[in-house]
């Protein structure tokens, strides 16, 4: 009983704010209400004012960075990602991690068991245009790229969060993608402060269903608020999206590169 009180709580008080509330809600003055109350408790955060409220010093290496020696986010990295809402960063880890995570890969492909497991793989079903095999994983033994989650949270959240980590599998069956709405449609997860980290061992071109992103779309300002409070899909499909990005980008990478996004983008 207290496992279930417990997760009913992390699910509604305790759980991020999503989009949920104004996909189904239509008053506006109750929406205004919900978005200027979460953007002002956020606001108060100095990391999060950072990151995403200040208009902050243009970096003008851009958001690609090679990794430093001891595989650190620099000064300069975090400021790129507050600049442009993401953050590239090649040659991520040393060989030797970058050769456990490969296995990784190939393991989700034959949806083979692994001790990294927190469940068993699956093949995600009813998809017509491509495969796609996911587990949930952890990567407490892989000592770098929990690194970087803990240095990327600490900096942000201004704490170390611990984070889910799912491995994906695509393979693509079709040149042609069916446009699916929440997937190859630009659109945006949260309202608040939000991202996501992504790494790959492998290379990924512009046939291979690559990320996408419209850089300083995170920046939360008065066309952000209006976007949120007007739309209907919550996408680049509602007019006001064209208000809160300045260059879309297609995010394709060598093998072993790190990218960190800011989701609410």
């Amino acid at each position: 009983m207290l496992e279930y009180f417990i997760s009913k709580l992390n699910k509604t008080i305790f759980r991020t704010p999503g989009i949920e509330y104004l996909k189904k809600n239509n008053n506006l003055t109750k929406k205004s209400k919900y978005l200027n109350f979460w953007v002002n408790r956020f606001k108060k955060k100095n990391s999060f004012r950072y990151f995403f409220f200040d208009n902050n010093q243009k970096v003008e290496d851009g958001y690609i960075f090679n990794s430093t020696k001891d595989y650190k986010i620099s000064p300069q990295m975090f400021q790129s990602l507050a600049f442009y809402g993401i953050l590239i960063i090649k040659n991520a880890l040393p060989k030797n991690e970058l050769t456990k995570i490969t296995k990784l890969f190939d393991d989700l492909k034959k949806l083979n068991e692994n001790d990294y497991w927190l469940s068993s793989p699956k093949k995600i079903k009813g998809r017509i245009d491509t495969d796609l095999n996911v587990v949930r994983a952890n990567i407490d033994k892989l000592d770098h790229l929990k690194d970087y989650s803990n240095q990327a949270t600490k900096r942000i959240y201004n704490k170390i969060v611990e984070p889910n980590v799912d491995l994906h599998y695509l393979k693509i069956n079709k040149n042609e993608e069916k446009a699916i709405r929440g997937e190859t449609y630009l659109h945006c997860d949260r309202f608040v402060p939000h991202f996501k980290m992504f790494y790959t061992p492998h290379t990924i071109g512009v046939s291979d269903a690559p990320f996408e992103y419209a850089l300083q779309s995170h920046k939360i300002d008065n066309n952000y608020i209006e976007f949120f409070k007007n739309s209907v899909f919550f996408d680049e499909n509602d007019e006001l999206s064209k208000k809160l990005y300045k260059k879309r980008i297609k995010v394709t990478t060598e093998p072993n590169t790190l990218y960190i996004a800011f989701t609410n983008g």
